[in-house]
């Protein structure tokens, strides 16, 4: 007769070992059922892994699902704590794990295990997923991201989050600058390289990488989230790139413009009362910042703001040289 797999408990979590079946009513014969996943050697689980290109995702699901793993003075690290922190990143999905010193490193199935050489304070994500703290993560990741990536995940971490009364950042620009002064690592020279970069105004991705290419031509001086008004005193509202002594507006359109119809709208009745404020508009699209077509996107911001490329450190013309 065929097995009939019964009902999972409610207080299932989503991995276990073995030896933890029975605390959660799993026998031995459910074990072998196939809706077990097998996410990493000797761990089970009840939810697949995601079907998704979203590394963030399937990182989230690789971390989770190796906590019966996980050790005590161990903590993930490395661009898996960038990501579990939220850093939107472009990288693989390589599970980092550092240890204590005087430990072994941790081993197995897509697990890439360090140990680190000196102690470590360890920070609680959700209550359960333990890293390394922000500043330690971004450092180790150095040599792992290009340029871009690296001022991407600043601009992510030094971005004030929260209520209005009481945003805060994951770390301040000075404490993270703070941090990166004393450190003495692979990488540490374009990770400060990228440090003076990265802005504190930058709310996506995308984002990011539009005032990335304006600093790569060194005219990243435009106000960020900066707020508008008409010759009356009027509000008009916030934008993400704002040069005053001109009159120009430059915003990136993300997904929510395709996909929310009302957000659309709101945002032409805002871009419509900027111009009749007189200022000028520059809308741009992931489209624009495709390897294939950026360097057409460089002079057509160049061209709007009325701006020329200015020239670059030789250190910093050879970090971004690295991306397209």
């Amino acid at each position: 007769m065929p097995f009939t797999p019964r009902t999972l408990t409610p207080h299932l979590p989503l991995a276990f070992i073995a030896a933890d079946a029975p605390r959660f009513e799993v026998s031995a014969d459910m074990l072998r059922h196939h809706r077990f996943a097998h996410p990493h050697r000797g761990v089970y689980s009840h939810a697949p892994p995601p079907q998704t290109q979203f590394v963030e995702e399937i990182m989230r699901y690789r971390a989770e699902s190796y906590l019966p793993l996980l050790r005590e003075g161990e903590a993930f690290s490395h661009t898996t704590a960038l990501l579990l922190y939220g850093c939107p990143l472009r990288t693989t999905a390589a599970l980092h794990v550092t240890v204590q010193p005087a430990h072994n490193r941790a081993r197995g199935k897509n697990v890439l295990g360090h140990r680190s050489l000196a102690p470590f304070s360890v920070a609680r994500l959700r209550g359960e997923l333990s890293c390394v703290p922000v500043a330690t993560a971004l450092t180790q990741s150095a040599p792992l991201l290009n340029f871009q990536e690296l001022v991407i995940a600043i601009d992510f971490l030094v971005l004030p989050r929260g209520h209005h009364s009481c945003k805060s950042p994951l770390i301040t620009h000075e404490d993270l600058e703070a941090a990166l002064t004393a450190r003495r690592s692979p990488g540490i020279g374009r990770l400060r390289a990228a440090l003076r970069v990265a802005r504190v105004g930058a709310e996506s991705r995308m984002e990011s990488i539009q005032h990335f290419e304006l600093a790569r031509m060194g005219i990243d001086d435009l106000e960020m989230q900066s707020h508008v008004f008409d010759t009356a005193g009027h509000w008009i509202g916030r934008f993400d790139l704002v040069d005053r002594a001109r009159r120009r507006i430059m915003e990136y359109d993300g997904e929510q413009h395709r996909t929310d119809r009302q957000q659309y709208l709101k945002d032409e009745r805002r871009l419509e009362r900027a111009r009749a404020a007189g200022y000028a508009v520059l809308r741009l699209h992931r489209e624009n910042f495709h390897p294939a077509q950026v360097a057409v996107t460089r002079q057509l911001m160049c061209t709007f703001l009325g701006r020329t490329p200015r020239t670059l450190s030789p250190e910093l013309e050879r970090y971004f040289a690295e991306c397209h």
